[in-house]
């Protein structure tokens, strides 16, 4: 056998250690493509039974991994009146998107939420939507369908509020606008929402001015329907007419009857109260609800119309007409509750009641009389000073007058002291 030296011997570098490491070389050493070309002898194996032994999974894999989850998608309906047309409208909307949700395979129907009878410029009343809106927070929508961005919003800063907060969601929840055919998520869609919602916003303010300038026409005309939803004795007919409630008449009679004797309306209201009587809203009596009808014109058979005015579109918000527009009066409008002439007898009562606000009085100057001095007669005072020093009155008209050193020896030469007079 034939000894190698180790590398670092032939470099004259030792360690002081011998090297025992002796490598025999292979009988046959063949090159690498020697060995590829070698060809491989095929072994013979035997079969064989093995036991083998089941580990149960501990986690379940879905039918197919690459399934993609359903989308849970909600729509929107709203229709702005409670008319038949207007329900049958409602219906419709319904039915459609029903239809259409289904029709997809990959989605599911999350519900379908309606408002009727609502306006689109303010959201806080339309419970329907609001509900919409928390569900999408709490991940129970992933898509919202609405017909048009009008049925969804009429208000430009609510339309494009609510549609940024459903984008902001995590994750976040779109909004698909049939009519215009923008998806809400897509980035290029903001300035086009903008711009449509105050499109939007513009129609309602325009359908809002002409429904204004029509009810004035038919006020002028007096054909304008009275609303008598909130009126105590009245309801409304099939052809817009007043006709009269008469277990609520009765309690209207007895209201005028129990004021004109000259029980105060708190006692009234009281009364009524421990009677288990409610108003027309289902509310307790209240001094001011007697008063109130007890100031309606509507009991006696006439009709002032617009009493109050819009003067926000928008919120809908109405103040008391106080000459800003004309109002309209029709005598003999409908039946009456109440006689004229007892009618007119508690407007006469209601004016002298006590308690009712009135405008105070300015109170008139006083005068005090001065009985010596360059302006003896009677001086104007204010009516706010309650106590006057007469000495005073002198020696100030004296020093106006240029005489004051003159008035305060004659007034020590005189009996004169500091008289005050009490009004």
């Amino acid at each position: 056998m034939k000894q190698i030296a180790p590398p670092n011997e032939g470099n004259g570098a030792s360690d002081g250690k011998e090297n025992n490491v002796q490598v025999l070389p292979r009988e046959s050493l063949k090159t690498v493509k020697e060995r590829k070309q070698r060809k491989k002898k095929k072994s013979v194996v035997s079969t064989r039974t093995f036991e083998v032994e089941v580990i149960p999974a501990k986690k379940l894999l879905p039918d197919r991994i690459d399934q993609k989850p359903r989308i849970r998608v909600a729509a929107y309906c709203r229709v702005s009146t409670d008319e038949e047309e207007q329900e049958s409208s409602f219906e419709l909307q319904v039915e459609h998107y029903t239809k259409f949700i289904n029709a997809h395979e990959d989605w599911e129907l999350a519900g379908i939420y309606a408002d009727k009878g609502l306006s689109g410029t303010q959201v806080k009343h339309r419970e329907q939507f609001l509900k919409m809106i928390e569900d999408c927070k709490h991940k129970k929508i992933d898509k919202v369908i609405t017909k048009s961005i009008s049925r969804f919003a009429r208000n430009v800063y609510e339309c494009l509020k609510y549609i940024r907060e459903l984008k902001e969601l995590k994750p976040p929840v779109g909004i698909t606008f049939e009519k215009e055919n923008i998806d809400s998520l897509d980035e290029k869609s903001d300035v086009f929402l903008t711009m449509l919602a105050s499109f939007a916003q513009e129609e309602s303010r325009s359908i809002s001015a002409n429904i204004r300038w029509a009810i004035r026409n038919r006020m002028k005309e007096g054909t304008q329907k009275v609303v008598t939803g909130s009126l105590y004795g009245y309801d409304t007919d099939d052809d817009g007419n007043m006709v009269i409630v008469e277990p609520e008449a009765e309690i209207v009679q007895m209201i005028f009857r129990e004021f004109v004797k000259g029980k105060h309306p708190a006692d009234i209201a009281d009364k009524l109260n421990e009677t288990g009587v409610t108003t027309v809203l289902g509310n307790p009596w209240k001094t001011s609800s007697i008063k109130g009808i007890l100031r309606n014109e509507k009991y006696c058979g006439d009709v002032i119309m617009q009493k109050t005015i819009t003067i926000d579109y928008l919120t809908h918000k109405t103040k008391k007409n106080e000459g800003e527009l004309d109002q309209y009066y029709i005598k003999d409008h409908h039946e009456p509750i109440i006689q004229r002439e007892i009618w007119e007898i508690a407007q006469d009562m209601l004016e002298m009641l006590p308690g009712r606000h009135r405008k105070k009085r300015k109170k008139a100057q006083r005068l005090v009389p001065v009985t010596k001095g360059l302006l003896k007669g009677f001086i104007p005072i204010r009516p706010e000073w309650k106590t006057v020093s007469h000495l005073r009155l002198w020696m100030a008209t004296c020093k106006a007058m240029g005489e004051g050193q003159q008035f305060i020896i004659d007034a020590e030469a005189s009996e004169s002291e500091e008289i005050k007079w009490d009004y």
